[in-house]
């Protein structure tokens, strides 16, 4: 299953710019990252930035620039996690994706990207 299968079914709601998703921990990205206690990958973290972003702009988008990634706290499956994201046109054709992942109260990860 490609990474955007695995983020749809991921994902519970999708509305006004905010994603809920929940993952199972079966999908590809948990094998071998950390067996024992798995990890959300960071890449998995952009990936999914970039995916609802195309969503929210209704328009397949591919990732030019991470300007800012500052990761707070780790999560992992069957966590329900809320990415609340925000676009705005950017330099040279660009569109610039806020992005802020949350587990519960906990900030997990705060994203700044250039998608085209």
């Amino acid at each position: 299953m490609s990474l955007a299968a695995e983020l749809e079914a991921a994902t519970q709601a999708f509305a006004d710019g905010e994603a809920r998703m929940k993952f199972s921990g079966s999908e590809d990205f948990f094998r071998g990252h950390f067996p024992d206690g798995p990890v959300l990958p960071a890449v998995v973290q952009v990936a999914a930035a970039v995916h609802f972003a195309g969503r929210m702009l209704g328009r397949e988008v591919r990732l030019a620039e991470v300007t800012r990634a500052k990761f707070m706290n780790p999560t992992g499956p069957g966590r329900e996690l809320v990415l609340a994201i925000d676009c705005e046109p950017a330099e040279e054709g660009r569109t610039r994706v806020k992005a802020m992942l949350r587990d519960g109260d906990r900030d997990v990860a705060e994203l700044t990207l250039r998608v085209l």
